[in-house]
C-alpha cells in the first residue's frame, strides 16, 4: 500500500500496535520490508509503497551493477584503509560497521572470537560495543594474529600508517574485554589456546558424558583428563559470535570454517568477511571455501541471511546458526 508524503499526516489505519508485532531470533526478519517509490513515479513525489521483501531481493541487475562497480573502486583505492571507529583505524566499510553493531547490540554475545586482529581496529569496535550494550556483563573478545597490532601499528604494511589515530591495544576498554592470541588462526596450536580461553571465560565446560552434568577441573583430572568419562562442549546458555578475517584463500579459510564455525551458538552469527573477493580476484577465494564449508555441514545448521545488508551494499557473508545438531568437534 501506499505511504503518504511525510509533510502529510498519518491515518488512523497507517498505525501498528508494535507491541503485538511477532519477535524473531532472525535479525533478517526485521528487514523483509521495504519503502520503495513506485515504478514510473516522479522522484519528488514522496509517495512510497510498502513491499514486503527485502531491499536486498529487490534490486535489478543494472543496480547489483552498480554495487558491483563500487567494489572496483572500493578495492582500487584500498578504502577500507579509510575507516575510523572512535579515533581508531579500522579496516571496514561503515556499512558493514552498522551491519555488526546490530548483530552485537542484539545478540549481546559473551564470547567474541576473532581472526585477523591486524591493527587492532574492529577488536576495539567490538570491545567497546560489549562495554556499552551490557557494562556488567564480563563479556569478552578472543583475537587471533601472527603479531601483536603493536607490531605493525607503524608499518606502512598493508594499509598506510594513521598518524592521528589511537592504538587501541592500549585503551582501558582493551585491557578489560580483549584477550590476544599470537600465531595462525588455522593452526592446531591456535585453535587449542582458544578453546582454553573459552572455558576460562565459561563459554565452555567439561560434562559427565552419561549424566550431562557440569565437572570441576578437579574433577576431570580425577578422571584422567579428556577420554571416555570426560567430554569438553559449549555452554549452551552462552552467545558465541565469530568473525573471520584472517585468511581469505581458499584453504586457510576453510580451515577457520571447520575449527570455529562449530562454536557458534544457536541463533547467534558467523561472520565471514570479503566474500566479495572471489568476484574481484576471478579465482576460489572466501566464498568458495564457505560453500564449501556448507556443503558438509548438516542442512539448515547455518542459514545465509543477507537481509542483514540492510543497506544494499556489504563486504561480507552473515550466517546465522539456525539449529545446533552436531558436537563442536563433528568436522
Amino acid at each position: 500500500h501506499l505511504v503518504v508524503p511525510s509533510q502529510q499526516a498519518p491515518s488512523p489505519s497507517m498505525f501498528v500496535d508494535v507491541d503485538a508485532l511477532p519477535k524473531s531470533e532472525s535479525l533478517a526478519d526485521g528487514f523483509r520490508v521495504s519503502l520503495v517509490r513506485p515504478p514510473h513515479e516522479a522522484a519528488n513525489s514522496g509517495q512510497k509503497m510498502l513491499v514486503n521483501v527485502s531491499s536486498m531481493n529487490l534490486l535489478e541487475a543494472d543496480e547489483i551493477a552498480v554495487l558491483d562497480a563500487y567494489d572496483d573502486l572500493f578495492e582500487k583505492y584500498s578504502l577500507f584503509c579509510n575507516g575510523r571507529w572512535l579515533g581508531a583505524q579500522v579496516l571496514q566499510d561503515s556499512q558493514d560497521l552498522m551491519y555488526m553493531q546490530h548483530i552485537v547490540f542484539m545478540k549481546k554475545p559473551d564470547v567474541i572470537i576473532e581472526t585477523g586482529t591486524y591493527k587492532g581496529g574492529l577488536t576495539y569496535f567490538f570491545s567497546s560495543l560489549l562495554e556499552w550494550t551490557d557494562p556488567s556483563k564480563v563479556a569478552q573478545i578472543v583475537s587471533v594474529d601472527v603479531h601483536h597490532p603493536d607490531l605493525v601499528y607503524a608499518a606502512n604494511w598493508f594499509c598506510p600508517v594513521c598518524a592521528d589515530c589511537i592504538r587501541p591495544y592500549e585503551t582501558d576498554v582493551w585491557a578489560r574485554r580483549v584477550r590476544f592470541v599470537q600465531g595462525h588462526a588455522d593452526s592446531e596450536e591456535v585453535y587449542h589456546q582458544i578453546l582454553n580461553h573459552m572455558y576460562d571465560t565459561a563459554a565452555m565446560h567439561f560434562m559427565d558424558p552419561e549424566t550431562g552434568g557440569v565437572l570441576s577441573r578437579e574433577e576431570v583430572e580425577g578422571r584422567g583428563g579428556l577420554g571416555p568419562n570426560v567430554k569438553l562442549d559449549v555452554d549452551r546458555s552462552k552467545t558465541i559470535l565469530v568473525n573471520l578475517d584472517a585468511n581469505h584463500e581458499f584453504e586457510g579459510l576453510l580451515k577457520e570454517l571447520l575449527f570455529y564455525a562449530p562454536l557458534v551458538t544457536e541463533n547467534s552469527y558467523l561472520i565471514v568477511q570479503d566474500t566479495k573477493l572471489d568476484k574481484i580476484w576471478g579465482s576460489p577465494g572466501p566464498t568458495a571455501a564457505l560453500e564449501r564449508f556448507l556443503s558438509i555441514s548438516p542442512e539448515g545448521e547455518f542459514v545465509l541471511e543477507p537481509e542483514l545488508k540492510f543497506h544494499a551494499y556489504s563486504q561480507h557473508t552473515y550466517l546465522r546458526r539456525a539449529k545446533v545438531t552436531v558436537h563442536y568437534t563433528f568436522f
